[in-house]
């Protein structure tokens, strides 16, 4: 798995220089080598290794999945209001379609323990990024299934003993996890979130914060305070929250944290 933050950072972005429609050229360097990939309107155009230049498709798939492999990499974007001049390849293709090809290459490499570890036991949902990346993408039957189910929300396990995916649908889902177009399903608890926020603007006691009964001890209060916070920690709730509420759960999260040290240093009311 050494090689798979570079090819998923890079895989990323050319996901997104694809999403927006972008035009320029994309720097990379690591190891001492370069390459720069060009993009008109989101479609790859030319690519090209330490000035080696690709001619076809095949190749510059090949340059794309060998810049994956490269460890460190540094990304730089240089956007232009114009395309930029030269192409090799005659018919430019979506950047996310070489993104895609390469993300999949590079977790096949990847032992199926290692996946099942990544991916545990959660439920997944499709995001919004992910039902963009799939709009006009070929997908392989096992891919199909896949989507199809993560639209209802799925448990990773179920993908593994779902017909037509088996492991190969595994991958995919965490494929796409690692490229954020798919998500565990927000288990937060919103409406306790918002009975503490409540709470807290009318300045409850520390016990109360707590869910305690006036005299309880530290011992209980570190007890409510681990299990509250597994409810309503900022990391509970899914990428798709408004920010208003992520920063709640942050502010509430603090004062519970105040009200436990409060009561375990004798100081609460």
């Amino acid at each position: 798995m050494r090689a798979l933050p570079s090819a998923t950072t890079l895989c990323r972005v050319l996901v997104g220089l694809d999403r927006t429609r972008a035009c320029g050229r994309l720097h990379v360097a690591a190891q001492g080598r370069r390459s720069t990939m060009s993009v008109d309107a989101g479609k790859l155009r030319a690519t090209n290794i330490d000035r080696r230049v690709s001619t076809s498709h095949r190749q510059a798939l090949e340059q794309v999945v060998e810049v994956c492999g490269w460890d460190g990499i540094v990304l730089r974007f240089a956007a232009t209001s114009a395309p930029p001049s030269g192409s090799a390849l005659l018919e430019p293709l979506p950047a996310k379609t070489f993104g895609l090809s390469a993300m999949h290459l590079a977790v096949k490499k990847v032992a199926s323990a290692s996946v099942r570890a990544q991916l545990g036991t959660e439920e997944y949902r499709l995001s919004e990024a992910g039902e963009a990346l799939m709009s006009g993408v070929e997908l392989r039957p096992e891919e199909a299934a896949v989507i199809l189910r993560l639209r209802r929300g799925v448990l990773a396990d179920e993908i593994l003993a779902l017909p037509g995916a088996g492991l190969a649908g595994y991958r995919f889902l965490w494929m796409l996890k690692l490229l954020g177009c798919a998500a565990p399903r927000a288990a937060g608890s919103y409406p306790l979130l918002l009975r503490k926020r409540r709470e807290l603007r009318r300045q409850a006691s520390a016990h109360a914060l707590l869910d305690l009964p006036e005299g309880a001890g530290s011992r209980d209060a570190r007890v409510a305070l681990r299990k509250l916070v597994c409810d309503i920690h900022p990391d509970r709730f899914g990428a798709g929250t408004p920010q208003a509420l992520r920063r709640a759960s942050g502010e509430i999260v603090t004062a519970l944290v105040d009200a436990e040290a409060r009561i375990a240093s004798g100081q609460a009311p």
